[in-house]
């Protein structure tokens, strides 16, 4: 899938391109997906994932990376992603990329969830157009 992206389209994502030998995001860090971890998280708006073994879980973005990672700590409303956190496989990872202002973070959270189609987000976004598929 992520073959038919261009190599610009590639780095306006955060992504490696063939000439780094990656096609996996550049994140500016992880943290293991527990309230320990979240003094390490900035305050910053940012583009982040839930990871674990099978894969992507979730991809959000936020205005506020570290509240949004407490929100999700003590207040998960998404079932889906509640039940994937309570039944791991692996250690459960929180993955974020600072972005700069909100229209870039929508941008870059919709061109996420079309490549990598994460099983809990329930909003899925059409591979080749800006529409929205239910």
């Amino acid at each position: 899938m992520i073959n038919k992206l261009n190599n610009k389209k590639l780095l306006e994502l955060g992504l490696k391109t063939e000439s780094n030998k990656s096609s996996k995001p550049d994140f500016d860090n992880s943290i293991a997906y527990k309230i320990s971890s979240a003094f390490l998280l900035p305050k910053s708006a940012g583009v982040y994932f839930i990871h674990d073994f099978r894969g992507v879980l979730y991809i959000g973005e936020t205005k506020n990376l570290k509240q949004r990672f407490l929100q999700h700590i003590y207040r998960e409303e998404n079932l889906s992603l509640k039940e994937a956190i309570s039944n791991p496989c692996g250690e459960v990872r929180f993955y974020w990329f600072v972005v700069s202002n909100k229209y870039k973070s929508i941008k870059i959270q919709k061109d996420w969830i079309r490549i990598f189609s994460p099983k809990c987000n329930y909003i899925k976004y059409n591979k080749y157009k800006e529409e929205i598929c239910q």
